[in-house]
Formats: structure tokens, C-alpha cells, sequence
């Protein structure tokens, strides 16, 4: 586990990459879909678009814990973020992206990018690592939920470059945090360690978050 510090440089490079992919996009690839697969399998896939407005609420989160710092009992870490039953919270998150981008269209999304990375960064190094705030599911010390945009960050760009027919755009290091988070989560959920065949970093996380396919019941991880 790195300093405070260092894990913010990771997430805002990883942020920086993607950032610079949606200020590249035309009209089409704003349309292009994603291969994310709705819990109700009837509902239509998210576009590019709609994932732009998923990463907006996924890292503004941040800026919501850092204005509801309190006086609180940290109860999840950058692991047990992603310990949640996809049932019940993929839902709320499918239709979140929908609302976020209502009345905007794909021009304005890169603005609104910038000014929530940049402001998530910013006020992210403005406070002590062991600031606790709302957590989303519950409350969280800032250091840890800055690690687990990180895995935000690497797996949703992932998404963004699959719809695009891209390569992969992660720094090394922000996919050997994510690996890492990933192991422990396998390790807090289920038992034994990743497979043998997925000793690559990047295999392993396209596989533990469902962007490939691999043949083990204990995958995918996360949604």
C-alpha cells in the first residue's frame, strides 16, 4: 500500500487518459455502445455517453465525502466498497448515468469531466488521509476511497476503450493497484487465489470484472 499521496498521482493519471479519450470522440463513438450487460438483460446497453455519465458520479463521490467529513467510524475500505449484492445496487447505478446526462448532450460531457476529476483531485489532496466522510454504502476514510476510484477509474476506461475498439489506455500502475484490490477482494469473498493462467495484471482484472470471458465460478467479482 503506497502513501496517500502516490495514490492520488495513480488516480489522477488515470483520470487525465480517460479524460483525454472523451475529448477526442465524434458524433458516432458518443453513440457507441458499451458491452456492459444490465442486470435486466432487456434494458438497452449503456453508450458511451451514459458511461461518461457514470464516470461524473463514480469520482464525484469523492468530493461528496470530503464535504460530509464528520466526526465518523470508517466501517468499508477500498475492498469491502465493492462487497455489495450487484442485485440490488446495479440498478440504482444503471439508471444513475441515465439521470446524470439528462439534458446534456456529448459536447458538454468533457467539461463536466474536467471540472469533476480536476475537482475531485484537487480537494482530494487538500485534506489528511485519515478524513472520514459518506462512503456511498457507508462511511470511508478518504485515502481508502480515493484507492478504490482507482478501480474505478481502470475498469470503466477498460469499458470506453472496448466500445470503442480500442487498445487499453490504464497506466501500469493504476492496473497493479486495481489487481491488487481485486486479490483481495477474491480472498474476502471466496477462497483460494486468482488462477494461474491469469498471472498477467490486465488478464486478471478484464476477467475479475467481467470485460473477458473465464471459466471460473468465482468470477467475475464485480459488476
Amino acid at each position: 500500500m503506497g502513501s496517500y499521496e502516490a495514490t492520488i498521482g495513480i488516480l489522477a493519471d488515470e483520470l487525465e487518459r480517460v479524460e483525454q479519450v472523451f475529448r477526442g470522440l465524434t458524433a458516432d463513438e458518443w453513440r457507441a455502445p458499451t458491452k456492459l450487460v444490465p442486470v435486466d438483460p432487456s434494458l438497452p446497453r449503456w453508450t458511451v455517453f451514459e458511461l461518461a455519465g457514470h464516470f461524473d458520479i463514480s469520482i464525484g463521490l469523492t468530493r461528496m465525502l470530503i464535504d460530509g467529513r464528520d466526526d465518523l467510524q470508517p466501517a468499508r475500505d477500498r475492498t469491502s466498497f465493492f462487497i455489495n449484492p450487484r442485485s440490488e445496487t446495479a440498478p440504482v447505478v444503471y439508471e444513475y448515468a441515465y439521470t446524470m446526462v439528462r439534458g446534456k448532450t456529448p459536447a458538454d460531457m468533457p467539461g463536466v469531466l474536467h471540472e469533476t476529476f480536476s475537482g475531485a483531485i484537487s480537494q482530494a489532496r487538500s485534506v489528511p488521509p485519515g478524513t472520514v466522510g459518506p462512503g456511498y454504502f457507508a462511511p470511508m476514510r478518504v485515502d481508502e476511497f480515493v484507492a478504490s476510484r482507482i478501480v474505478e477509474a481502470v475498469v470503466h476506461g477498460i469499458d470506453l476503450t472496448q466500445a470503442l475498439g480500442r487498445d487499453c489506455i490504464a497506466t501500469t500502475d493504476g492496473i497493479k493497484e486495481t489487481a491488487s484490490i481485486l486479490d483481495d477482494l477474491l480472498a474476502r469473498r471466496t477462497v483460494g487465489r486468482r488462477p494461474p493462467e491469469l498471472a498477467d495484471d490486465l488478464d486478471w482484472i478484464l476477467a475479475a470484472s467481467g470485460r473477458s470471458v473465464f471459466e471460473d465460478s468465482r468470477l467475475p467479482l464485480i459488476g
